[in-house]
């Protein structure tokens, strides 16, 4: 399997065939980095995580390095971008110490893995091997394009024959990582509890609790156990695998597949008269979002408006509504830097990057 051909399959899978609950995985997977002390001391450390708006921030300039990196094809330059500063925004902590090798092979893990394992959960049906195969063969090599080293894996100085077989060596991996370090902290309760304040901002206050019942029932023991969450209610666990029981069967026997030209889009695919890219999603922030009419006044900016939040528009430039280019993206501390780090990873990705198999000697 080539690269262009995993990059086809996986880009796909997250806009034409399950792009909610693919979407909703990556937001886990994140969230899922909360639960291992060791991370989250660094997220504490660079303040990210302080306030509602440093925080909503941080998940969508994740969200958008994830997006430009898996949606647009590797040889791309706005995926060169992504990848580029992605290695810039990390550079300085790995060369430090701050981050380790393990901490950032983990977090590649959960990009891969919590989709996977949220689709065999909850969609219509199962990823097939094939996509399985293509999802690990893309993802390994975006460790390799970030420069994680494979050392720790099994299999690594014999090699892994596909991306199946590498994607099961970093599953059995990453769930020892768990067992070692996802450990009970105080601070992994505060802030991921913070983290579901965010999200849950659209809410009425008195109804905070009952979501974060319903969050917990969608959590693993272990996550939970290390955010030190109370174990979902009865009703919660019920009515999660009631929903998307009926959904699976609604999508399974009574929806038509859906057409490439309706897949989910995350982002305008076209720079606006700015020269910038404008979101086309947001939770709790307007971040990147244009102040068009119909987001100004959509059900969610109505509800929006109900609880006091912001919406596209409001606060003037404060959730840059002009959009956002890859160099800016990250803390304000750093916006705009790093160019000439960022040059010297475009062109190695460049000289360097095939589009052959991963694993054949490329």
């Amino acid at each position: 399997m080539t690269l262009d051909d995993a990059f086809a399959i996986q880009s796909r899978l997250a806009v034409v065939e399950f792009p909610t609950i693919f979407s909703g995985s990556v937001f886990f997977a994140l969230f899922k980095t909360y639960g291992i002390p060791l991370i989250l001391r660094l997220l504490i450390a660079t303040g990210q995580l302080v306030n509602e708006d440093t925080a909503s921030k941080r998940a969508a300039d994740t969200g958008v390095i994830l997006t430009e990196v898996v949606l647009y094809h590797p040889s791309s330059p706005r995926a060169i971008d992504g990848i580029a500063r992605m290695n810039y925004l990390h550079g300085w902590y790995r060369k430090s110490g701050k981050i380790s090798d393990e901490d950032m092979l983990y977090t590649l893990s959960l990009f891969v893995l919590e989709p996977i394992r949220w689709t065999q959960r909850f969609e219509w049906r199962e990823p097939a091997e094939v996509e399985r195969c293509a999802m690990g063969a893309y993802w390994r090599f975006m460790g390799d394009a970030i420069e994680i080293p494979y050392t720790v894996l099994k299999s690594y100085k014999s090699g892994w024959t596909d991306g199946l077989h590498f994607l099961n060596k970093l599953k059995a991996w990453s769930l020892a990582y768990e067992a070692e370090h996802m450990l009970p902290a105080e601070t992994n309760k505060a802030v991921a509890k913070g983290t579901i304040n965010i999200a849950l901002y659209i809410l009425p206050k008195w109804l905070h609790a009952a979501g974060l019942d319903f969050v917990s029932s969608l959590l693993e023991p272990r996550l939970r156990k290390a955010m030190k969450f109370n174990d979902p209610s009865w009703f919660a666990v019920s009515a999660v695998n009631i929903v998307m029981s009926i959904r699976k069967i609604l999508l399974r026997y009574l929806f038509l597949p859906r057409p490439y030209f309706l897949r989910k889009r995350w982002f305008s695919e076209e720079a606006n008269a700015n020269g910038r890219f404008n979101a086309d999603h947001y939770i709790s922030h307007p971040w990147y979002i244009k102040p068009t009419l119909f987001e100004r006044w959509s059900l969610k900016s109505l509800l929006l408006r109900l609880a006091g939040g912001a919406i596209p528009g409001d606060d003037g430039d404060k959730y840059m509504p002009q959009g956002y280019i890859i160099s800016e993206i990250g803390p304000e501390a750093l916006r705009g830097k790093g160019e000439s780090d960022m040059q010297v990873t475009r062109e190695k990705l460049v000289n360097e990057k095939k589009i052959g198999c991963p694993f054949s000697g490329w």
